[in-house]
């Protein structure tokens, strides 16, 4: 990594990263038909030697392998419907699961916003500065010093223009078919707007103006997309050491394909967060009725909800049990396509917010890349202020100068779980051994 695999992401692009992982098989150029289901296939590993034999047993069946990935061993495929029950039956297969959609409201609509002047422009030496969003100065991030450098966050959305005069993007993948893998470009304007939030540059001031942010398109032009892209998202910042996974979106079902993808990165040291959903409340005190959408209801997920300026929980956000944080989501302004700003509102505004918090205290800890998304996680929790008292909020409202005033966002983690965990502490054992071999060593001489 000393090479920095920043820079190396940067250099190459998303183009020729694209063939390092979920990457689409060579079979999904062909058609098999209109009465096919997209499926993941997982396999019986106490059967099948290699993921080859798992290509097989989907083409035996009619059917057509779409994606591989390269941290987990399950693929996704197109099946004809009259293909399911066998692929289901047969012994070297586990479990088959739907691949389900997922995406942003499809009321999403921001308005434009006039306030800079030129509504945009491609002369960013003439393009107005943003101003920064009333959410900024709400959580205490216009007021600390760290400004994210050197963390890298993939927004998972539906891309970033990367040339806009506020945004600077370090790479990105598209995983969807609306382009070609090096084909991140935002044309919708969801993903331009998260990303402004979570990291627009010092003179428009996103919380964490100085992280990496990554373009993982995972959503088409459409603002649409399936949890198989999102996997495939996911996948690729696990891969490429994206540290922190921000996801503004959801999906009415839950996935336990998804989950397995989510556990992995988290017991791997990245930090992953999500929109708890646009589906509404009954009040700020009942959390009875649960609205939140997937997978802001997975436990190794941070799912953020919204509120007003006026410190009340928006009408549209959803809440329920699994809610962890509270965040600005009404009237935020923000960068959008054509090199434009536009103002918006949803969980989706409000759960970049928190992201650049996390980026701001994972800069001043000492690990680089995965490690201690458990850590900041519970840094964000434990310092989040008050502001509604009920369930609505989960911990609070995040808030930047008391995450970093925690003695334990200058610390280095203990990574008392996970793979990365077991790695260090056995670093540290043979460390010891040898330095304590040494030390004998030496004594025999004194």
């Amino acid at each position: 990594m000393k090479l920095s695999r920043r820079r190396v992401l940067g250099g190459i692009g998303a183009g020729a990263a694209a063939g390092l992982l979920g990457v689409p098989a060579s079979a999904a150029e062909s058609s098999i038909g209109t009465d096919t289901e997209r499926v993941f296939v997982h396999p019986q590993t106490s059967v099948l030697d290699e993921l080859g034999e798992l290509l097989d047993v989907v083409e035996a069946v009619g059917g057509t392998t779409v994606l591989e990935f390269d941290n987990f061993d399950f693929v996704v495929a197109e099946v004809p419907s009259t293909g399911l029950d066998q692929l289901r039956q047969d012994r070297r297969v586990a479990t088959v699961e739907e691949d389900d959609e997922t995406g942003i409201p499809s009321d999403w609509s921001p308005s434009l916003s006039d306030i800079f002047g030129s509504p945009g422009g491609s002369d960013c030496s003439t393009h107005p500065d943003q101003r920064p969003s009333w959410g900024v100065e709400r959580i205490g991030a216009d007021a600390v010093e760290p400004d994210g450098s050197g963390v890298d966050v993939g927004i998972l959305d539906t891309g970033i223009q990367s040339d806009h005069c506020s945004l600077e993007v370090a790479g990105g993948r598209n995983f969807t078919a609306d382009g070609t893998a090096g084909d991140y470009e935002d044309r919708h304007g969801h993903g331009t707007h998260v990303a402004g939030v979570a990291g627009a540059l010092d003179n428009d001031r996103g919380v964490a103006p100085g992280a990496n942010l990554y373009a993982v398109k995972v959503l088409g032009d459409d603002g649409s997309g399936r949890y198989s892209e999102l996997i495939a998202g996911i996948d690729w910042c696990m891969s490429n050491d994206v540290e922190i996974i921000s996801m503004s979106l959801g999906g009415d079902a839950e996935s336990s394909t998804l989950a397995r993808a989510i556990e992995e990165a988290h017991s791997n040291g990245h930090l992953l967060l999500c929109a708890a959903g646009n589906e509404g409340n009954d009040g700020s005190d009942s959390c009875a009725v649960e609205t939140m959408t997937y997978p802001a209801t997975h436990e190794d997920v941070v799912a953020v909800t919204a509120m007003n300026e006026d410190d009340t929980l928006a009408s549209y956000s959803s809440v329920g049990s699994t809610v962890d944080l509270l965040a600005p989501g009404t009237n935020v302004t923000s960068s959008t396509v054509d090199n434009g700003y536009a103002e918006a509102s949803g969980t989706s505004v409000a759960t970049p917010f928190v992201t650049g918090v996390a980026a701001l205290v994972w800069e001043t800890r000492e690990e680089d890349g995965p490690g201690p998304g458990e850590p900041v996680r519970k840094i964000l929790g434990e310092t989040a202020e008050t502001v509604l008292g009920t369930c609505a909020e989960g911990d609070g409202l995040v808030n930047a100068p008391a995450a970093l005033g925690d003695e334990r966002a200058t610390e280095g983690s203990d990574w008392s779980s996970g793979p990365v965990g077991g790695l260090r502490s056995l670093l540290e054992r043979v460390v010891d051994l040898i330095v304590g071999f040494f030390e004998w060593l030496l004594g025999l001489f004194r």
